[in-house]
């Protein structure tokens, strides 16, 4: 079951909150540890919602391997309305989705675990009582959540009978689940100054011939095209240059003997860009790969490194 992710970092108006999902946390910022913790964890894909500041807040994740969607209006719309960008996006593209603002990135990897293993409509983690993020929803939940138009927001949306009914509450001991970072102040609480990211490996995997022609940033490259139907917003989304972008793609199509894009220029319907049918067999076959290596070197690294940072404090 393919699982997925919307993180809301548009910095909306309306909200009471302050916009900060780069405040610092431990060795990290906000974002960056929902967005690693969440990858760490098999999610896929992770589309973050921009709006304030979008340039920053996207070059400051453009290696994390996400989907970035901007709301140009945040300022006038409510936080729902992308969450409903999100949803929109990526209802075809996986069977469940975690949805949640870029303010809370203490949740801990064995509380996505937990969740995971959920089959209802919707699951929603609890602490002590108290409801927390992220919560979970089924494809089957997306269409009831898109024509909500209450005021409460998520909380009003899955309190729609078709969802409450099947919500599932899973009791957590993850009081991360409800401790929002938005301030200096919160930052400075407690330990969350020293909270430091667990280590983990990093395993990539690279075709080669002669050299390397295909690896991660092709791949993310090829993905994003995929997704939006733009090489242009693709080369944007990971603030690389058409000029390389397009260097990356005619190396890997001379290595491989094969097209693997079709494109068109302006006219009366606009560019596009989409992959050839051979192309999206060989991005699948990689990419597939590429997650049993990382689930393969999560096992190695379990093998060889249990107890070391607990030797090394």
């Amino acid at each position: 079951m393919k699982t997925g992710a919307v993180i809301i970092a548009a910095g909306h108006k309306s909200t009471i909150s302050r916009f900060q999902p780069m405040l610092p946390v431990g060795d990290s910022t906000v974002i960056r540890r929902i967005i690693i913790t969440l990858k760490r964890a098999g999610i896929d894909p992770v589309v973050v919602i921009t709006g304030q500041k979008a340039d920053e807040v996207e070059k400051h994740i453009a290696g994390l391997r996400v989907i970035c969607l901007r709301n140009q209006d945040y300022e006038q719309t409510q936080m729902y309305y992308s969450i409903c960008m999100g949803l929109n996006y990526i209802e075809d593209l996986c069977d469940r989705v975690f949805i949640l603002p870029a303010k809370f990135p203490m949740f801990l990897p064995d509380t996505i675990q937990r969740m995971m293993g959920s089959r209802a409509m919707a699951a929603c983690p609890v602490y002590n009582g108290k409801r927390g993020h992220p919560v979970l929803v089924s494809k089957a939940a997306i269409p009831s959540l898109l024509v909500y138009h209450g005021e409460r927001g998520l909380r009003g949306a899955l309190r729609q009978p078709e969802i409450n009914g099947q919500l599932e509450e899973i009791p957590v001991e993850d009081e991360g689940i409800i401790m929002a970072v938005e301030s200096d102040e919160d930052c400075a609480l407690g330990s969350l100054g020293r909270e430091k990211l667990a280590v983990y490996p990093q395993v990539q995997l690279t075709l080669e011939r002669n050299e390397g022609f295909f690896g991660p940033q092709a791949a993310q490259f090829l993905s994003l095209i995929d997704h939006t139907g733009s090489m242009q917003t693709a080369c944007r989304q990971m603030h690389m240059s058409y000029t390389k972008g397009w260097k990356i793609l005619k190396e890997a199509e001379r290595q491989l003997g094969y097209p693997l894009l079709i494109t068109q220029s302006g006219g009366a319907e606009g560019g596009f860009s989409q992959l050839t049918p051979k192309s999206k067999v060989f991005l699948d076959r990689y990419l597939r790969m590429e997650r049993e290596l990382r689930m393969e070197g999560e096992r190695l690294y379990k093998k060889y490194f249990t107890g070391e940072e607990e030797t090394e404090s």
